[in-house]
């Protein structure tokens, strides 16, 4: 028995809008894609804000737009990289060189863009020198809720879509779009996939308020996303891939070993389930703050922190001094007559 599907998109149009300039004889067509694009970027941006407050990162809001805008721009670099590696004798090496520039005809690989945001965040703190792991973990949050919201950027482009099906998830695309199948019913695999990475940014965003040692959200974004997307490849008829040793082998399956992999030896070797800790260079800064400050204000008494099981007493008052009548100052004894006079007195005796 065959399920009627779940969708069938009959007016299709990438772009949001169109609008032409006479005079300048340009024509723009916006399109949703650039649009899930950029709320992915805002919301990141809110994210590190308020996260970077929590951590006590040293990072104001113009230094995070500036971070995020080359992590968004590392990302773009590795995804378009990736592409065009796997897609170089399918597509590219047949087309104009200034094709491989052309992202905005497609051609953008999720992993690669893993790949080169990664690289991009080890790079900038390096720079600013900022802690790589904790960086990385902020990362991790905002690119999987962005993976997420731009696979809809995918389903508006009519593209990343599966084989054909006759299950009731099915959804019939126009002719023009690229999963167009005949007016057949093909997987949305771009929504299972959005759907799952969801999953995954509630899962992180709850943990990150546990006290794992830096590096841990990273990991597990490498792991979980990886078991999702080898799960939904069999769902996806544009997976590129390469030859080795005369066997074709999927490059997300081959990618996603490497990441998991890469997950679980952080895991392991950097023991991420711990309780964090400061770096030494927070505590030897604090404490020779601390000392400096006490040497410059002896006077200070220092006041011990106290938790919240504790309280610090009142000092106790200064005891009051007894009224007591002092004595009376005692009459000095007339001086001692010397020697001289003593015999003087006696001549007049005489």
């Amino acid at each position: 028995m065959l399920l009627a599907p779940l969708l069938t998109i009959e007016n299709y149009s990438p772009e949001i809008f169109s609008l032409t300039i006479p005079f300048l004889e340009i024509t723009l067509e916006p399109r949703y894609y650039g649009l899930f694009y950029a709320i992915s970027i805002l919301l990141g941006y809110r994210i590190h804000v308020a996260e970077s407050k929590r951590r006590n990162l040293a990072l104001n809001e113009d230094e995070i737009m500036n971070y995020v805008l080359l992590v968004f721009l590392g990302g773009l670099i590795g995804g378009r990289t990736y592409e065009v590696i796997f897609e170089w004798s399918n597509h590219y090496a047949n087309q104009p060189w200034y094709e491989v520039f052309a992202i905005w005809h497609g051609g953008l690989a999720i992993h690669g863009g893993i790949l080169g945001g990664t690289l991009a965040v080890y790079l900038y703190c390096r720079r600013k020198n900022l802690r790589f792991w904790e960086m990385a973990d902020l990362g991790a949050i905002c690119l999987i809720l962005g993976q997420a919201i731009g696979r809809w950027g995918n389903f508006t482009n009519g593209e990343a879509a599966g084989p054909v099906t006759d299950a009731w998830t099915g959804v019939v695309f126009p002719q023009g779009a690229s999963a167009y199948a005949g007016g057949q019913a093909v997987h949305p695999t771009m929504i299972y996939e959005s759907i799952g990475n969801f999953a995954i940014f509630f899962v992180l965003w709850k943990l990150r308020l546990k006290n794992f040692r830096p590096g841990m959200l990273i990991a597990l974004h490498f792991i979980l996303y990886s078991i999702l997307r080898s799960s939904l490849t069999p769902f996806r008829i544009d997976n590129q891939f390469f030859t080795f040793m005369g066997e074709k082998i999927l490059a997300p399956y081959a990618i996603s070993i490497v990441l998991v992999s890469a997950g679980i030896f952080l895991i392991v070797s950097r023991r991420l389930w711990e309780t964090d800790t400061p770096p030494k260079a927070a505590i030897s800064s604090e404490t020779s703050s601390t000392t400096a400050s006490s040497k410059a204000n002896p006077s200070k008494e220092t006041v011990p922190q106290t938790g919240p099981s504790q309280s610090i007493e009142p000092p106790l008052p200064a005891k009051v001094a007894t009224s007591i009548p002092k004595p009376a100052p005692s009459t000095p004894a007339p001086p001692r007559a010397s020697g001289k006079s003593r015999s003087s007195k006696k001549r007049r005796k005489r």
